[in-house]
C-alpha cells in the first residue's frame, strides 16, 4: 500500500508530464506539406501565364484584323475613285488631225490600265487633262500596285499610254499600295445583259474603246501572321487553300460609269 508521500509524488509527475505536453511548441510544415503548397501555387502561375499569353494574343490578333479592314477600305475607296475618273472614246488631239481614242484596257483579271481626268503637272511643270493609271496585284510579294503617270512633253500625250509599249515598264516599277492581299480581281461588264447574266469581260487581249458600265472590284486579304503561315503552306496547296478560305476576308465594291458615252469626238 502506497503512502501518502508515494501518492504525492506520483500525482506531481502526472501534472509535470500534462504540463510538458501542453507546452510542446508546434511541429514545421512537413515535405509532403510543402510539395503540395509549391504544385499549387505552380498551377495557379501557368493559369496566369495562360491567361496573360491567350489576352496578348487576341490583342495582337485584333489589331492585325483592324489594320487590314483599314488598309482594304482605303485601298477600295481609292481603287473606286480613280476608276470613276476614268475617260475612254475618241477625242480630237489638240495639234493633230483626226481622231484618236484613249482607251481602256483590262489586261488580266488582276491587272487594269486606264486615263483618268486630272490636272496633275508633268514633270515640266505643264498641267495636263489626263493621266495615265494602273492597279495590278503582284502576284509573287502579294501586294497591289499602283502608278500613276503624266507623260510629257507632248500636251495630252499620256492618251497613247494603253498602246505603248513601254506601259509595261511604267507598271513594273507601280508604287505599292497595300500588301498581304492574296487575291485582286477586277469583273468588268461591258453592258447591262452582261451584268445580269454575270458575264464578265474575258477578252484581255482587245482594248475598250469607250468605257464600260461597271465594274466589281473583289479584294481578298490576310493579316500579316496569316499570311506569313499562308506561305509556309505553298508545298501543300490543298492545306494552304483550307487555310486561307478559313481566314481571308474579301472585300468588294462596284464602280459605275455615269459618263461612259459622254466623251465623243465633236
Amino acid at each position: 500500500m502506497a503512502t501518502l508521500k508515494e501518492i504525492r509524488a506520483m500525482a506531481n509527475k502526472s501534472t509535470f508530464a500534462s504540463q510538458r505536453r501542453l507546452r510542446r511548441p508546434s511541429s514545421g510544415f512537413t515535405l509532403i506539406e510543402v510539395l503540395v503548397a509549391m504544385t499549387v501555387l505552380a498551377v495557379l502561375v501557368l493559369m496566369v501565364a495562360n491567361i496573360f499569353q491567350s489576352s496578348s494574343a487576341a490583342w495582337n490578333i485584333g489589331t492585325q484584323k483592324a489594320d487590314m479592314n483599314t488598309a482594304a477600305r482605303a485601298a477600295m475607296d481609292f481603287m473606286a475613285r480613280e476608276l470613276s475618273c476614268a475617260v475612254a472614246g475618241p477625242i480630237i488631239r489638240a495639234g493633230s488631225a483626226g481622231v484618236n481614242n484613249m482607251q481602256f484596257w483590262q489586261k488580266q483579271i488582276d491587272d487594269i490600265r486606264f486615263l483618268a481626268l486630272a490636272n496633275d503637272p508633268d514633270a515640266s511643270t505643264h498641267e495636263r487633262a489626263v493621266r495615265g493609271v494602273y492597279f495590278m496585284f503582284d502576284n509573287s510579294d502579294k501586294t497591289l500596285k499602283c502608278k500613276r503617270i503624266v507623260k510629257t512633253p507632248v500636251p495630252l500625250d499620256c492618251y497613247a499610254l494603253v498602246n505603248n509599249p513601254s506601259w509595261d515598264s511604267y507598271a513594273s516599277s507601280g508604287d505599292m499600295l497595300i500588301t498581304n492581299v492574296w487575291k485582286l480581281y477586277f469583273y468588268v461588264y461591258t453592258n447591262e445583259t452582261d451584268l445580269v447574266n454575270g458575264n464578265y469581260f474575258t477578252h484581255y487581249v482587245d482594248k475598250l474603246t469607250e468605257l464600260p458600265l461597271c465594274i466589281d472590284i473583289a479584294l481578298e486579304m490576310l493579316s500579316g501572321d496569316d499570311m506569313m503561315r499562308a506561305r509556309t503552306l505553298q508545298s501543300n496547296p490543298t492545306e494552304q487553300d483550307k487555310f486561307v478560305s478559313r481566314n481571308s476576308k474579301l472585300y468588294s465594291t462596284r464602280v459605275y460609269f455615269q459618263n461612259r458615252v459622254g466623251y465623243r469626238a465633236r
